[in-house]
């Protein structure tokens, strides 16, 4: 007897990827190949929601990843004043 191999499950479509995200699913199926032209539809079609969402998707977690500058607030830093004296 011979046993069937499952099929490998090919990726939606460009056009089914952004469709499923307009249905607020279909996010594991965004990349970094197709974020792009993900962000491109959404613009394309005036979905500013989409459009945000892929951005903050493809902006980078690690503030040394040295491709956009950081935006975290500068810190006051040590202050004298809150340290206890002995």
């Amino acid at each position: 007897m011979h046993e069937r191999e499952p099929k490998p499950k090919s990726e939606p479509d460009i056009r089914e990827i952004y469709a499923q995200l307009k249905r607020g699913v279909g996010h594991e199926h965004v990349t970094d190949a197709n974020a792009g032209e993900l962000i491109a539809m959404a613009r394309e079609y005036g979905d500013t929601d989409i459009e945000t969402l892929l951005r903050e998707w493809l902006a980078p977690c690690s503030p040394h990843s040295g491709k956009m500058p950081s935006t975290i607030a500068p810190t006051p830093g040590f202050n004298r004043e809150q340290v206890k004296h002995r």
